[in-house]
């Protein structure tokens, strides 16, 4: 059996369903210099999905897509075992290595049918039969990631280009936005006319308007609308650094919260005698009126399309642009006031050098990960540090999140669990009849109609807050 490995990232983590996506073989040189044709492998419709290409160690399924020039791309699944014993231990260990990015790599075991020398030594696999997909510790092709976890409740991409679409399982919320956009204060006749009179969107409407009313929320329709809006902040969230942080502690707002500069810890006390006394300093209290907010302006045809791609682009253009300010303020210099929180480049230790960094931290560096600009991450490779690249990784030894909200020449060498944050409501609203100053091209102090151009201002504004633990980063300065 041979086999071809390739590395991923791990981007974000839900746990009610094990699944995940991704790139299986790409059509680049290996770390042992072979290279399979992901356009001549064949495979069955459905292969086991092992761990370090053991047999014996199988711990889910995994099925494969149509290979393209960019690899093969696969979904599997890692099994969920209620029962105590060998396989429930399996399969835990293996879906939180994944998740908490300790493997980060996928193998394919496959049966060359076709195959020559290559002049470096290796070996080109143009035709093979691919029987099943591993994951191993042994990171290779740094071109393939994992582009979406599943879960019962959220169902989006993740890391896309500045244009894809975000596809919502519940979408609700985003078409009460467009009904809106679309048609004012008739946006519930709209939404019947498009999605239908007993539409969830148009009695969600309906029941927006007025929610004081009793029985307004009989149908259920209010709460299916906020089981969307909060698939929305979800989305928002998780594309952000916040979001990405593994230990982040997620704490309600106007709630003191006793936090710990230095560990709190028990001790061994006699019969008789008084516990010890352990207590952190109450030094956080989270506001519920922070929030962060973007107005776009978006053309009256795309508001008006009626195919999926119109609400799923919608969507990208909300959540991308508030989850990048939530990244630029988060990462800011700006002092806590009664607008902004905190910025971490503000309670930040400074240092000049990743390794003065790392002698400087005084958090927990167990739970430490890396914040960089993705062009500063691409410059940090080496031959001792391979498994860093523009979409995260690993550097010096801990997780990288990468975020253009990072200024360039720098990182952060962040304790999550020093950072505590509250994670609110979303908000969308439209203006079809609104005069908006500021368009690019156009003088700051001329007005644009909306009206007038066939175009819609959306404003959506996210809730959400957070202060930072004392030792809770180190800002580094990298050398030219």
């Amino acid at each position: 059996m041979d086999k071809m490995f390739s590395e991923f990232v791990v981007k974000a983590i839900t746990e009610d369903k094990r699944e995940f996506e991704g790139i299986a073989s790409t059509p680049t040189i290996d770390r042992v210099k072979d290279i399979v044709d992901p356009m001549g492998l064949t495979f069955q419709s459905e292969a086991p999905l092992l761990l370090g290409h053991d047999h014996s160690q199988a711990v889910g399924t995994v099925t494969f897509g149509v290979p393209n020039a960019n690899g093969l791309p696969f979904k599997a699944k890692i099994a969920k075992v209620d029962e105590v014993g060998t396989v429930k231990q399996r399969t835990d260990e293996a879906w939180h290595s994944v998740k908490s990015g300790i493997i980060k790599g996928v193998s394919i075991g496959f049966r060359p049918v076709k195959s020559q020398p290559l002049s470096n030594g290796g070996t080109l696999y143009s035709k093979a039969d691919v029987h099943e997909l591993s994951l191993v510790s042994i990171p290779a092709n740094p071109d393939a990631v994992i582009t979406a976890f599943k879960s019962t409740q959220f169902h989006y991409q993740k890391d896309m280009t500045m244009i894809e679409p975000i596809r919502m399982q519940n979408k609700t919320f985003i078409r009460a936005a467009i009904a809106k956009a679309a048609d004012g204060h008739n946006a519930a006749l709209y939404a019947e006319n498009r999605w239908g009179e007993h539409s969830v969107e148009a009695t969600y409407i309906k029941a927006a308007v007025n929610p004081m009313v009793a029985g307004a929320d009989a149908t259920g329709a209010l709460t299916v609308g906020k089981i969307s809006r909060l698939e929305f902040v979800q989305a928002v969230f998780s594309r952000s650094i916040l979001g990405q942080m593994q230990g982040l502690v997620q704490v309600p707002a106007i709630t003191r919260v006793n936090v710990e500069a230095s560990p709190v810890a028990g001790a061994f006390f006699g019969e008789g005698t008084g516990l010890p006394l352990a207590q952190g300093n109450i030094g956080v209290y989270l506001s519920d009126k922070r929030k962060a907010g973007v107005c776009t302006v978006i053309s009256q045809e795309l508001v008006r399309a009626t195919d999926d791609t119109a609400e799923a682009t919608l969507t990208g253009i909300l959540v991308r642009a508030l989850s990048r300010a939530v990244d630029n303020a988060f990462v800011g210099s700006q002092a806590r006031d009664n607008v902004s929180p905190e910025g971490l480049a503000a309670a930040a230790t400074q240092a000049n050098g990743f390794n003065a960094g790392v002698e400087a931290f005084t958090g927990d560096i167990t739970q430490a990960c890396v914040l960089v600009n993705p062009l500063t991450a691409i410059s940090l490779r080496s031959p001792t540090e391979t498994q860093i690249t523009a979409r995260g990784g690993f550097y010096g030894g801990m997780p990288a999140i990468c975020s253009y909200g990072v200024p360039m020449g720098k990182l952060f060498i962040t304790d999550a669990t020093r950072v505590l944050a509250y994670i609110g409501d979303a908000v969308v609203d439209a203006m079809g009849h609104a005069d908006v100053y500021g368009l690019s091209g156009v003088a700051a102090n001329v007005p644009v109609n909306m009206f007038q151009t066939s175009q819609v201002a959306l404003a959506a504004q996210q809730y959400i807050d957070w202060q930072f633990v004392p030792g809770a980063a180190v800002e580094v300065a990298l050398s030219a």
